[in-house]
């Protein structure tokens, strides 16, 4: 398996566009965006001094906000660009710039300051539908709303920050949906905070890279049967969604560790008896893949 380099050159300038674009709707504060921007730039120093050792001198911190900075910026500029492509100047309906708040450290989000990737996360998966050719709205009541085979559906985006609150979380987005009552209803659990803490030093870890994404969608299924007697018959014509953006390491022959970033969304009916429900949650999951 061949994995493409970190593209920091095109990320940068992807940050560069956005945030100029940002600007011209009035948004001037966007902290995340300029700190994201700095550490990829940092970067870029280091690859043009040919200063590979430079990562490892820094400090700590130095080091965890610039880890993040590249993975988390990867992630928001593929959310951006096809919500752009969607919804045009419409985009800043959604929850832009809120969710641009919070810290560049991953390591330092507490659940006083996780506002902001939590709005992340519903850009994130409002992007999955754009990517796919389908038109998500933020602003009809649950966190997304879009048409799907001539249904109502609606997604309710939780993003827990620990294993232990996964059941309130899964519960909280369940009777939301059922206040909601579309005609299908999606549980989108991010599940990227419960398998990295932040600390770029414990990012999971496989022999070789050709069994990172296998390795993600097996912990993705994990999970998925661990929490199923939490969400399982619980809402009719209903799925969940665990979704994982992450990155992964392996040792090279160097002796140094690599790393990139990988994505698994495993999708499961939460209503096993309703077979009509089954093939539209099938048939979902296979166009977000497309």
């Amino acid at each position: 398996m061949s994995i493409k380099p970190f593209p920091f050159e095109e990320t940068l300038s992807q940050l560069n566009e956005i945030d100029e674009w940002l600007k011209g709707l009035g948004y001037a504060s966007h902290d995340r965006i300029r700190r994201y921007k700095k550490n990829i730039s940092d970067m870029l120093s280091f690859q043009n001094e040919d200063d590979t050792d430079a990562l490892y001198k820094i400090s700590d911190a130095k080091r965890r906000e610039i880890t993040w900075s590249y993975v988390e910026a990867d992630e928001f500029v593929r959310a951006v660009e096809p919500l752009r492509a969607c919804l045009g100047d419409d985009l800043p309906a959604a929850p832009l710039s809120k969710a641009l708040n919070g810290p560049a450290d991953l390591y330092l989000e507490t659940h006083k300051n996780s506002h902001g990737r939590n709005f992340m996360f519903e850009l994130i998966m409002g992007a999955r539908l754009a990517k796919a050719g389908i038109t998500p709205s933020f602003d009809k009541g649950p966190d997304l709303q879009f048409q799907f085979d001539g249904l109502r559906a609606a997604i309710q985006c939780k993003r827990p920050l620990t294993i232990e609150g996964l059941e309130s979380t899964i519960g909280s987005a369940i009777s939301q949906l059922k206040k909601d009552n579309a005609d299908l209803s999606l549980i989108a659990v991010s599940v990227s905070r419960l398998w990295n803490s932040g600390d770029p030093d414990a990012i999971p870890e496989v022999t070789d890279a050709s069994g990172a994404q296998a390795y993600l969608d097996a912990k993705g299924r994990q999970i998925a049967d661990a929490t199923h007697r939490f969400w399982k018959g619980k809402v009719d014509r209903a799925g969940i969604i665990f979704y994982a953006f992450t990155p992964i390491s392996w040792l090279m022959d160097n002796g140094r560790f690599n790393y990139a970033t990988f994505r698994s969304e495993t999708m499961c009916p939460v209503d096993g008896a309703d077979e009509q429900t089954k093939a539209l949650l099938a048939n979902l999951g296979r166009t977000l893949k497309a």
